[in-house]
């Protein structure tokens, strides 16, 4: 019997285990219906917005603003070179891994590394230095190694290239990047014509009217530079400490034009003139980055920046009627910033951060020839403030402010002026598909070193200029508004407006004589307001191998005293990239821009519209692309100017190759070895002090 209960129940295990095992093969072999994943490769917060770069997008760009023009991200315009705005035309500071990087360290980057691209408005983080527009590449990090990498493109027609090396060694928590470059421009089509009108004062009361027209036949344009740089960069969980030490050589031997000068009525014979111009700088830099993670929810951000730069020029003007202009300017500057924050988190109260700026600047400058004086300039600046944000699921809000005490000594005369800054800003976050973002800045601007030298430069027979000592500090303030709405992955667009307005500004005067024009530099400027406004959108489409992006704004500008104007211009542009394998394939059209040259000026600049094809074959290792550009445009004509003023207005053409046909062919091979590459945040090209000479 306890035999036969034991067969029984091994049996019944049996049947039981066959059953359910039947059981499990029917629901297993069930057909259901497919189901398709997509990863959401966008989305937006009220912190950041974060966009994901696909394979074929990395694999089409050659350097850290070409993967943004393909990734329309909908924050920002139309990518020009290395130039990154917001959509209505604020500059944009690029970072890579929350360190800052240079033009040439985004040349540098290797596109397969990048793991995704940020975008923040007026980020809390202390490791963007408080910018008030952020793209940051987050990229993948590795064991050790290294790579050797190299960039080289070449424009036909218009005759320049470079070639730049790079060098990565990786170990451990060191990171050792040198970098070297070099580039070339031979033009023969730099040049304009000017048609200037006088109205000068004579002893009598009445006024001589005439226009001065100066035509170019012939121009020559040489440029050169080479730099090297070096950098080490220590990483860890809680310090990041980044050192770069680079030179900057450049060379213009020859920027010459030639041609003739006529007069109506004809107060003078018409005479053939002789413009030569040549110069060189060199400067080494120093720039520091350092970032400590401390205890107790505490952390300390310290840049700092030096930089020395010596800038040697000289012209000579000279005209078959004997006369004859000569000027040299010889040019030391030392610059020296730096930035300390420490923020305390206090967790769902938000974060509190004290800032501390410091800037000092000397230069000595030598003039000769039509003005032999001495400027010697010293400026100094300390900026202490404060900054709180707070942040929630929702809302993202940032207000900081501080004072600028200034001190600066303009050969025997100092000043000393208090300036307060003022910064607001809130993004607010529906979702991950729509955010609105705000921002508020008060500002004041210390007047460049160059403007303020009272040597009286004659540059031809009728017009001389120099700048004016007694320039303070100009207010401004800038607003703007914006909303992104990013549906799925297919869609994104951008609605905004930004307008900017300054006050007590200075602005180039004409001060007429019997003999001539003196441009001087007055502080009694006029108003001057720039408003913009527009959409931009994207689509992708074909299963994201096609995206197609563009953007149509308005701007407008009112200029006051003593230009008086108002002007306005619609702007638009258009842009489609098609993947196929590892082929793509790209147009792009820009309408005419119009655009006011700076708020000392009353120039209103008007380029030509723009166009290209492109064709481009890559992977994680090599990149080859051609562009073609402005491909039935054969003439030199770039762009046209006019600026107007009581008794001197002056027309402009200019002439390039800028807007001229073009072909572009650049390449760039990666080539690695050790375990698990770092690439991103290369060693790249450093710019010194800019020269204070007189232009």
């Amino acid at each position: 019997m306890k035999h036969l209960i034991i067969l029984s129940a091994i049996i019944s295990a049996i049947y039981l285990s066959s059953t359910a095992q039947e059981a499990a093969d029917t629901i297993s072999t069930r057909e259901l219906k497919e189901i398709v994943v997509n990863a959401q490769m966008q989305r937006t917060s009220a912190i950041m917005s974060t966009y994901l770069p696909t394979r074929k997008q990395k694999n089409a760009a050659q350097n850290g603003p070409q993967l943004l023009s393909h990734m329309a991200i909908p924050q920002l315009g139309l990518v020009d070179g290395s130039s990154v705005k917001t959509n209505s035309g604020q500059e944009v500071d690029l970072f890579i891994d929350y360190m800052p990087a240079s033009e040439q360290d985004l040349n540098a980057m290797a596109m397969s590394d990048v793991k995704k691209v940020e975008y923040y408005d007026f980020p809390a983080d202390p490791r963007f230095l408080g910018k008030a527009h952020v793209v940051n590449f987050v990229m993948q990090h590795y064991e050790y190694g290294g790579y050797v990498k190299a960039y080289a493109n070449e424009f036909f027609i218009s005759n320049s290239g470079q070639l730049n090396l790079f060098a990565k060694l990786q170990h451990r928590k060191m990171t050792y990047d040198i970098g070297v470059g070099t580039w070339y421009s031979a033009n023969d089509r730099l040049c304009q014509k000017s048609v200037e009108t006088y109205r000068l004062p004579q002893p009598d009361g009445s006024e001589s009217v005439f226009q001065r027209t100066s035509t170019p036949l012939d121009s020559k344009v040489r440029e050169r530079s080479l730099w090297p740089t070096l950098k080490a960069t220590y990483n860890n969980e809680r310090i990041t400490l980044v050192n770069t030490l680079g030179a900057n050589f450049f060379f213009n031997p020859a920027r010459n034009s030639s041609g003739q000068v006529l007069f109506s009525p004809e107060i003078s014979p018409a005479t053939a003139y002789s413009d030569i111009q040549n110069s060189r700088n060199s400067s080494i830099t120093y720039s520091g980055f350092w970032n400590f993670v401390l205890p107790r929810q505490n952390t300390i951000n310290f840049n700092s920046y030096y930089s020395y730069a010596h800038t040697r020029s000289h012209s000579l003007y000279s005209e078959t009627s004997g006369k004859e202009y000569e000027n040299g300017a010889v040019d030391d500057s030392h610059n020296l910033t730096g930035t300390l924050r420490w923020v305390h988190d206090f967790n769902k109260a938000g974060k509190l951060t004290a800032i501390f700026n410091g800037y000092y600047h000397n230069n000595h400058t030598n003039y000769t020839g039509t003005a032999a004086v001495t400027d010697r300039l010293t400026m100094m600046r300390i900026g202490p403030g404060l900054m709180y944000n707070y942040s929630n699921q929702k809302i993202n809000a940032v207000v900081d402010g501080g004072f600028n005490y200034e001190n600066s000594r303009f050969g025997d005369d100092s000043e000393h002026s208090l300036q307060p800054w003022v910064d607001a800003s809130i993004q607010y976050s529906l979702n991950n598909k729509n955010s609105f973002s705000s921002d508020f800045h008060y500002f004041t601007g210390i007047p460049a070193s160059s403007t303020l030298s009272n040597a009286v430069i004659q540059s031809n027979p009728l017009m001389s200029y120099t700048g004016n000592p007694e320039l303070r500090p100009y207010k401004g303030y800038n607003a703007r508004l914006s909303y992104t709405w990013m549906p799925d992955n297919r869609w994104n667009m951008s609605v905004f407006g930004d307008g900017t307005f300054y006050g007590n500004r200075y602005a180039y005067d004409y001060s007429p004589s019997a003999d001539g024009i003196l441009r001087t530099i007055s502080q009694q400027g006029g108003k001057y307001r720039v408003w913009l406004y527009g959409v931009s959108a994207t689509a992708r489409l074909l299963n994201n191998n096609l995206t197609i992006n563009g953007q149509f704004s308005h701007r407008i500008v009112e200029n006051g005293t003593p230009y008086n104007w108002t002007k306005q211009r619609l702007l638009w542009y258009v842009q489609a990239f098609y993947y196929a394998g590892n082929w793509n394939f790209g147009l792009q059209y820009q309408s005419p821009q119009a655009y006011c040259d700076g708020f000392m000026t009353g120039t209103w600049t008007i380029e030509k519209s723009a166009y290209s094809a492109i064709v481009g074959w890559g992977n994680s290792t090599w990149n080859l692309q051609a562009r073609v550009t402005n491909p039935f445009r054969w003439n030199w004509t770039s762009a046209t100017s006019e600026m107007k003023s009581r008794y001197y207005e002056i027309d402009k053409t200019y002439y390039n190759t800028g807007n001229h046909c073009f072909i572009l062919v650049s390449a760039t091979y990666t080539i690695g070895f050790g375990k698990k590459i770092q690439r991103g945040n290369e060693a790249g090209q450093q710019t010194g002090t800019a020269s204070s000479i007189l232009k």
